[in-house]
């Protein structure tokens, strides 16, 4: 797999994280630590030790899998960087 694909599909998620953040503010903190943990319980799972099926691509299976990770960690823990503010 070239250097390229993983930099534009990380990248993309972390943009993406950023980019709802920044137009939609964040949420009710529960959800962001919600997502923080499930992008890091994402990332922990062990991968299979016997091959993917052989109709599956396996830099696919994990650029898809990491875009999730990323997006989900960044969305969870840049938060607290986007709280709207409070008249008052």
């Amino acid at each position: 797999m070239k250097f390229a694909w993983p930099l534009v599909v990380f990248g993309s998620a972390f943009i993406l994280a950023l980019a709802l953040l920044y137009f939609g503010r964040a949420k009710a903190w529960y959800l962001h630590v919600l997502s923080a943990l499930v992008g890091a319980g994402i990332a922990l799972v062990p991968r299979p030790s016997m091959p993917f099926p052989s109709h599956w691509d396996e830099n696919a299976v994990y650029l898809t899998i990491g875009f999730f990770v990323v997006f989900l960690l960044f969305w969870g823990l840049a938060a607290p960087f986007f709280r709207s503010r409070r008249a008052g």
